[in-house]
């Protein structure tokens, strides 16, 4: 079975920009959750939560906007989403554990934003293309 490049940037674009969109709506729930995950007994839930989006986020940047980058050769494309994933994982293994949830929300939805403008941009290149079979399957009449 044969990888299909174009395929794997269509759909890491989209599993990018879904995590992304769930780690900003985490973001903002977080004030509640703060209060009510120990109240439930899942204090720990959060921590994992966190090591299952580090995953979520930085494959897709991996599988998506690398593989785009190299299709497309747009560097702000590619600047964005790298920028993005770096301020996310400062924000979870920096900014949280020394200056506290706040800090790491607050860049957790900044990089949120600039990785889903930075998938949502790499979408467009796909679908202009113009190649038969470039990018989840964009036609010359595009």
């Amino acid at each position: 079975m044969k990888l299909n490049k174009p395929i794997l940037i269509k759909y890491g674009d989209f599993a990018g920009m879904a995590a992304s969109i769930v780690c900003l709506l985490h973001c903002i729930a977080m004030p509640l959750a703060i209060f009510v995950f120990p109240m439930l007994g899942l204090a720990h839930a959060h921590d994992h939560f966190h090591d299952v989006l580090v995953a979520a986020i930085t494959l897709p940047v991996l599988l998506a906007l690398v593989p785009g980058y190299l299709r497309h050769r747009d560097g702000a494309t590619l600047a964005l989403g790298g920028a993005g994933l770096a301020i996310f994982l400062v924000a979870v293994f920096v900014a949280g554990p020394r200056f506290g949830e706040v800090a790491e929300a607050v860049l957790a939805v900044a990089s949120g934003c600039m990785l889903l403008v930075a998938h949502l941009r790499n979408r467009r290149h796909c679908r202009r293309c113009g190649l038969p079979s470039a990018c989840a399957g964009a036609s010359t009449a595009e």
